[in-house]
């Protein structure tokens, strides 16, 4: 499921990029503080538990909003991927 996500990610990433009008050089602004697998689970986390976002960017060391961002972004990406994998009868 990771690896899926990750796919997903990247084509997203080549989609808001192409639409994208840049002012600075691609690679250039603050890094992110947390990797994929990361994020993920701050997804997976949040289903599980439902915490307020202020407890979720805490718990991975992020500020509420980037924790709601990053919910809401790999939320979208996560669906996408278990539509493909999970077969249609279990979807239901």
């Amino acid at each position: 499921m990771l690896a899926q996500a990750e796919i997903q990610h990247e084509k997203l990433q080549t989609d808001i990029g192409s639409k994208k009008i840049r002012i600075n050089q691609k690679g250039g602004g603050r890094k992110p503080k947390l990797e994929i697998r990361e994020k993920v689970c701050l997804c997976l986390f949040y289903l599980r538990k439902m915490p307020t976002f202020e407890v979720l960017g805490l718990h991975f060391g992020i500020s509420k909003t980037e924790g709601k961002d990053t919910f809401h972004y790999y939320l979208e990406i996560l669906v996408d991927v278990l539509v493909d994998v999970l077969p249609a009868s279990s979807l239901e």
